[in-house]
C-alpha cells in the first residue's frame, strides 16, 4: 500500500540552454508510425514488441502493431470499438497484454492473449480518488503493480491488474520549466518507466501537446522505490523542441526502453515542422547513457541502425475483394457495420444524415504529407457520395457526386465568408472517377468520365488551418469516403499513392 506521508525530492540543479542544446538534441530521429499515430506506448513480451497508437476521434480505436526489432511493424488489431481521447499505456505480464486508459472516474482496461487478435470488454477499475488521465503502468520485481496518472498522482492495482487496492496520491511535482521555454501549460502527464541499474526510472510529459511549437517535451526522474523520492535529472528536458526551425514541433510523449542487441531508444511524438493538419507521428530516436547513470538522445544510431527505414504493413488502399472491413480504415466517432455491405470489387455504403460532417466518413491514416487518393463510384438513389479530407464535423473538405448530375466541391473553415457555399460542375452522370491531390497542405481537385482523362476543378485549397490550434481535438486531415442522403453509393475501389510516385 501507498504510505499517507509521500515525500518527493527536486533537482536542484539547472542548466543554461547551451547546455541543452549540448545534449544531443541533434540526435537523428526517423518517423516510426506516420500521420496521426499519436500517444505511442510500447511493451515487450518474449523478444515481440507491441505498439498501440491513438488516432483520436476515430473507431475502431487503439491499433496495436507487433515486431521483432522495432524495424518491420505488422498490424495485429485494434483493442477498442469506441473512441479514443486521452491517451493509454500498453503493458503485459508475461502472458497477457493490457491496455488502460480513460480519464476522470472512468478508468479503465482491456487485456488480451496470445495471438492478440481479439480483446476484452473494457473493465472499470474503480479507482479510489484517482481521478486523473493518461495512465502509466509499473511492476516492481516482487510482484506489485501501480499505476500513475497526471500530476504526479499514483495508487497500487491487484496483482491481476484490473482493479484499484489503494487511494491515490500525489508522489511527484514535476519539473520546473525555466521562463525561458515557452509552453501552452505546465500539464504534467503521461508517465512511463522502466528500470535500470537499481532505480526506478519515470519519464514524462510536460509543456502540453500544442500551442507553440516549443510546447511539449520529456523530462526524466529516478528513485530507488517506485513510490519516490524522485531525483529530476540533470539534463531535462531530454526531448524538446529548441525553436521553429527545428524538423519536429511539439515533441514529447516518450517511452524509453531497451530494444534489440541492448540498445536504447526513444519512442514518441511530435508535429512535422508547420505541418500540424497531418497530426503527430511516432518518432524514434537512439539513447545512450552518461556517466553518472542518466538518459540522454544520442547523436547517432547503433550499428546496424545507420541507414534503417521502419517499415509499416498496412496498405492504405482497398479493391473490396474481401468481405470485411480492412484495418486501415477508421470512421469518425462512430463505426455502424449495418452501413457497409462489401461485394466482390466494390463497397457499398448507406447514406446517413444530411451533412458530411455528420455522415461518419470511413477514412485511413495517410503514411505521408504528400498524397493523392481516388476511387470509381456508382450513385444510387438520392444521395452525395464522393472523397473527403477530413478533420472534424466542422472543419472539412469533400468532393462528390450527386443524383442529380452534380459534381459538389464543399469547403469548411473558419472564415465562412470566403466559401459561402459549395462549387458546382454539372456532368450528368452517375458513375464517375474521383481524385483529390495533397501536396504539403496544397490540395487539388481531378474528375474524369472514362478513369483516363482527369479534368482539374479550377480551384485547389489550402487545409493547414484544419489542425488542433485553430479546431481543437487533437485531431489530423484523414482522406476517405462520405455518402449522405436516402440511398447508397458503390465504390469501385479506393486508391491511396505518394504524390510522387503517382
Amino acid at each position: 500500500m501507498i504510505p499517507t506521508a509521500i515525500r518527493f525530492l527536486e533537482s536542484a540543479v539547472f542548466i543554461s540552454l547551451s547546455a541543452w542544446t549540448s545534449c544531443a538534441q541533434d540526435s537523428p530521429t526517423r518517423i516510426l508510425f506516420p500521420g496521426n499515430s499519436a500517444d505511442p506506448t510500447i511493451t515487450e513480451i518474449d523478444g515481440t514488441y507491441f505498439v498501440s497508437v491513438n488516432n483520436v476521434g476515430y473507431v475502431p480505436s487503439m491499433l496495436v502493431f507487433r515486431s521483432k526489432d522495432l524495424k518491420e511493424w505488422k498490424p495485429v488489431s485494434f483493442a477498442g470499438q469506441e473512441p479514443q481521447l486521452f491517451a493509454t499505456e500498453i503493458t503485459n505480464d508475461g502472458e497477457k497484454l493490457f491496455l488502460y486508459g480513460g480519464r476522470k472516474e472512468n478508468l479503465w482496461v482491456r487485456y488480451s492473449e496470445s495471438p492478440f487478435e481479439s480483446w476484452s470488454e473494457k473493465i472499470l477499475m474503480n479507482p479510489i480518488g484517482l481521478h486523473e488521465i493518461d495512465p502509466g503502468h509499473l511492476a516492481t520485481s516482487d510482484g506489485r503493480r501501480f499505476i500513475y496518472t497526471n500530476e504526479g498522482r499514483g495508487a497500487e492495482i491487484s496483482k491481476d491488474g484490473l482493479s484499484f487496492t489503494s487511494e491515490s496520491k500525489k508522489f511527484y511535482n514535476g519539473w520546473p520549466i525555466p521562463d525561458s521555454i515557452n509552453v501552452e501549460c505546465t500539464c504534467l502527464e503521461s508517465p512511463k518507466f522502466f528500470q535500470k541499474d537499481g532505480y526506478y526510472f519515470m519519464v514524462s510529459a510536460e509543456g502540453g501537446t500544442g500551442g507553440p511549437a516549443t510546447s511539449h517535451m520529456a523530462i526524466v526522474a529516478r528513485a530507488g522505490s517506485p513510490i519516490g523520492p524522485w531525483e529530476n535529472s540533470p539534463y531535462n528536458p531530454v526531448i524538446w523542441t529548441r525553436s521553429t526551425s527545428d524538423e519536429w514541433w511539439s515533441k514529447g510523449h516518450a517511452t524509453f526502453l531497451e530494444g534489440p542487441d541492448e540498445n536504447w531508444f526513444a519512442i514518441y511524438h511530435g508535429y512535422y515542422n508547420n505541418q500540424r493538419s497531418w497530426g503527430r507521428s511516432t518518432l524514434i530516436s537512439p539513447i545512450e547513457w552518461t556517466s553518472n547513470g542518466w538518459p540522454v538522445l544520442s547523436n547517432q544510431w547503433p550499428t546496424g541502425w545507420e541507414s534503417f527505414q521502419p517499415v509499416i504493413g498496412l496498405d492504405l488502399s482497398d479493391d473490396f475483394e474481401g468481405d470485411k472491413m480492412g484495418l486501415q480504415w477508421q470512421a469518425y466517432e462512430k463505426l455502424e457495420l449495418e452501413r457497409y455491405s462489401f461485394n466482390v470489387g466494390s463497397l457499398e455504403i448507406a447514406g446517413i444524415d444530411t451533412s458530411v460532417g455528420e455522415s461518419n466518413p470511413l477514412t485511413v491514416n495517410p503514411h505521408h504529407r504528400s498524397y493523392i487518393v481516388d476511387t470509381e463510384l456508382n450513385i444510387k438513389a438520392d444521395v452525395e457520395a464522393g472523397l473527403t479530407f477530413f478533420y472534424s464535423a466542422d472543419a472539412y473538405i469533400s468532393f462528390g457526386l450527386a443524383s442529380d448530375g452534380i459534381l459538389y466541391l464543399t469547403h469548411t473553415t473558419w472564415d465562412h465568408s470566403k466559401f459561402p457555399g459549395p462549387i458546382t460542375t454539372k456532368v450528368n452522370v452517375k458513375s464517375i472517377h474521383l481524385r483529390i491531390q495533397n501536396s504539403e497542405q496544397d490540395v487539388s481537385f481531378f474528375y474524369s468520365l472514362n478513369g483516363l482523362d482527369w479534368i482539374k476543378i479550377p480551384l485547389s485549397m489550402d487545409i493547414s488551418g484544419f489542425q488542433n490550434n485553430i479546431f481543437g481535438g487533437y485531431k489530423s486531415v484523414r482522406p476517405g469516403m462520405y455518402v449522405i442522403g436516402n440511398g447508397s453509393a458503390d465504390f469501385k475501389y479506393f486508391n491511396y499513392e505518394e504524390l510522387n510516385k503517382k
